[in-house]
């Protein structure tokens, strides 16, 4: 039974979060081994480099003057915006926190959408928000976390997360006017000029590290930049940005469930509770018929 366009962008959304479910995990470990700018010019200079090709097809220099700069500001709050800060606070921050402040980039995403769009949201939203949130935080164990909360490292990634949930709401329009695949290979290629503009400077050759980790890191950046990019931009072309955002709440559980797997690290009652309860208010937004499309093209 073929899908409808609707039911393929929450699958696509959906295979996003997974793809990037799993590079907290990486991320947490690399940084605290190689240098947090160095981690982002290596990731991203193999994603932008391999989104080139998109970046020529979708000929934004073509693209009338509004939606250039419309284009370089989500560029900019969609690589070095978010990679930068949230990559420095994950020095520091525990897993279980950061798993909640990246939660937060739904509910900004609603907050967002109110005041650039002047849209109403449905009740389901808000409430499946609420729903998905405690799940998350009871997933993340931070109620049982004894470390003193670091307030420098937690703003840090608040400000990536706020980055962007700006982003998401902003690119809409260009999503739905040149394609998701266009939209992509230009910000992926604008934003890591902007990215290494910013990250070189404080980059050294001494700070390179080995060539496998290099490649790893290269691997890295091209299935969690590019083909995340892809199946994001191609979800939010159609699936309005307040409930797209809520796909977001279903990362801290799915990255719980992954380094269970993958990192035998055990599962108890309250995350597997939180699990479910961020997949159930995730279903309850997602219900919700009475929500506008996502922006229109102006």
């Amino acid at each position: 039974m073929a899908l409808n366009p609707s039911e393929r962008g929450y699958a696509a959304a959906l295979a996003s979060v997974i793809v990037w479910a799993m590079v907290p995990v990486g991320t947490r470990f690399f940084v605290l081994r190689v240098d947090p700018y160095v981690f982002n010019v290596i990731r991203f200079a193999a994603s932008g480099c391999a989104a080139f090709p998109l970046f020529v097809y979708a000929k934004p220099w073509a693209w009338p003057g509004r939606d250039r700069l419309l284009l370089l500001i989500c560029a900019v709050l969609a690589v070095a915006g978010y990679s930068i800060p949230v990559a420095l606070g994950a020095r520091t921050v525990p897993a279980g926190e950061l798993g909640v402040l990246i939660a937060t980039e739904p509910v900004m995403i609603a907050a967002l959408t109110l005041v650039l769009h002047r849209r109403p949201v449905h009740w389901r939203v808000i409430g499946g928000s609420i729903i998905a949130l405690v799940g998350v935080t009871l997933t993340s164990g931070v109620l049982n976390s004894r470390e003193h909360f670091k307030w420098l490292s937690t703003l840090q990634v608040l400000f990536g997360a706020f980055s962007w949930s700006l982003y998401t709401v902003l690119a809409v329009r260009l999503n739905q006017r040149y394609g998701s695949f266009g939209v992509t290979g230009s910000i992926l290629v604008i934003g890591t000029l902007a990215l290494l503009v910013l990250s070189l400077p404080m980059v050294d050759a001494g700070m390179l590290p080995d060539g496998l980790t290099i490649l790893i890191l290269a691997v890295m950046g091209l299935s969690s930049s590019l083909l995340g990019f892809l199946l994001w931009n191609y979800a939010g072309a159609v699936v309005p940005a307040e409930r797209l955002g809520l796909f977001l709440y279903m990362i801290p559980a799915v990255s719980i469930f992954a380094g269970a797997r993958f990192l035998d690290e055990s599962l108890t009652v309250q995350i597997l509770l939180g699990g479910a309860l961020t997949v159930f208010g995730v279903w309850v937004a997602s219900r919700s018929e009475r929500l506008l499309p996502a922006a229109a093209t102006e």
